[in-house]
């Protein structure tokens, strides 16, 4: 998929490209995926589970979708 983002800071467009892909994955009924990003920081913010802190409102949907 494909989304015009404008000029925002990358990890705020990493971060809302994995909760759309998410997303997508949900409306076809897929629930179990592997998620890849070559953005460390972001990929261990999800996975140690400090996104549901996160000021990001997209890091903290991703948490609530993966903790489902």
């Amino acid at each position: 998929f494909s989304r015009l983002l404008g000029k925002e800071a990358i990890f705020k467009i990493e971060t809302r490209a994995i909760l759309e892909g998410l997303r997508l994955a949900w409306k076809k009924g897929i629930h179990q995926l592997e998620v890849e990003s070559d953005n460390v920081l972001l990929i261990e913010t999800i996975v140690e589970g400090v996104a549901e802190d996160n000021q990001l409102m997209e890091l903290r949907r991703i948490h609530q979708m993966v903790c489902r």
